[in-house]
């Protein structure tokens, strides 16, 4: 490995927080990592580490040389993506990240029809409802819900969250009618809880107001997959984004309680990127597929009439 390859290794090292990320994400040991690093700091004579068995920090030499090396970094990483794009290829590896219900509704149908279109490329999912730690894990895209996420990325809006009541058609049949937001005391509900969110206050707006009525779940679950699964499965009614819940509206599997009533949106569904460099011909690509997935979800709200419940 050459001076400038150590540089953007080093780089890589810090942006990873660690030897063993950045080891895991050049696909290379920990002890290769180690050795570059050690043989940059003896080809510019200066320490750029300080390294104990449980912490690493930047020597002031080392912060220079970081510093350095990011634009260095930036400068090849633009190079290489304008010459991809003259020759108009998309090729290489997109590292995604995305929430779990974001990812199966709207990420994995996006990342199927990427992968069709440019059979040169490859692509990590990597679904996780916690805490988003972007340049650690070496994302180059991520798609969340809300703009909880690193100072250092930009986000642009994918679309927004909006929110529907429903239940499963043998729920109807078998319960009876929900008719209004007061009334879902009386019938089983599905809750999503996590540790930081426990969503068992539903709102809705009437006469121009906010109001909420706090249901008591047969059932909490972590993962908005899994509940809007019970809630197919008849298990009780449940309060979900209404992209996730579309399909089941429109097969007729779900019905949707409360159509006339407004509910308040979720957090806006957004996509983040790290705001430094040239965005890559393969990232504006994926990027692409995303919107249209979104404007296909978009066209229509999936509600149905279910004067026959």
């Amino acid at each position: 490995m050459d001076e400038l390859g150590r540089l953007l290794l080093l780089r890589d090292v810090v942006d990873a927080g660690g030897f063993s990320h950045a080891a895991t994400k050049r696909g290379v040991s920990h002890s290769t990592v180690s050795k570059h690093v050690s043989a940059l700091e003896q080809q510019l004579g200066v320490k750029l580490l300080n390294r104990t068995s449980r912490a690493m920090s930047l020597t002031e030499a080392g912060e220079l040389v970081v510093a350095c090396s990011r634009r260095v970094g930036e400068s090849v990483d633009q190079l290489r993506e304008q010459l991809d794009e003259l020759r108009g290829e998309v090729v290489g590896e997109l590292r995604v990240n995305s929430m779990l219900h974001v990812g199966r509704h709207l990420v994995q149908p996006a990342i199927e029809r990427f992968v069709r279109e440019f059979p040169r490329t490859n692509v990590q999912l990597v679904l996780d409802d916690g805490p988003l730690s972007f340049s650690r894990d070496g994302f180059d895209v991520a798609v969340r819900v809300g703009l909880h996420a690193e100072g250092s990325l930009t986000a642009s809006k994918l679309m927004e969250n909006e929110v529907c009541v429903v239940a499963a058609r043998a729920f109807v049949e078998r319960w009876g009618l929900c008719e209004h937001p007061t009334r879902l005391i009386d019938f089983p509900t599905i809750g999503y809880q996590t540790p930081e969110f426990d969503i068992t206050v539903w709102s809705y707006i009437e006469d121009g107001e906010v109001r909420t009525i706090e249901v008591h779940p047969t059932c909490r679950v972590n993962n908005g997959n899994a509940l809007l699964e019970f809630v197919a499965s008849g298990l009780g009614i449940g309060y979900v984004s209404a992209f996730a819940a579309r399909d089941g509206l429109r097969s007729g599997e779900l019905v949707r309680l409360f159509p006339d009533i407004e509910l308040p949106a979720f957090d806006s569904i957004f996509v983040l990127q790290s705001s430094g460099g040239y965005p890559s011909l393969k990232l504006k690509a994926f990027k692409r597929h995303l919107q249209d997935i979104a404007r296909d979800v978009r066209g229509g709200d999936g509600s149905i009439e279910i004067n026959d419940a």
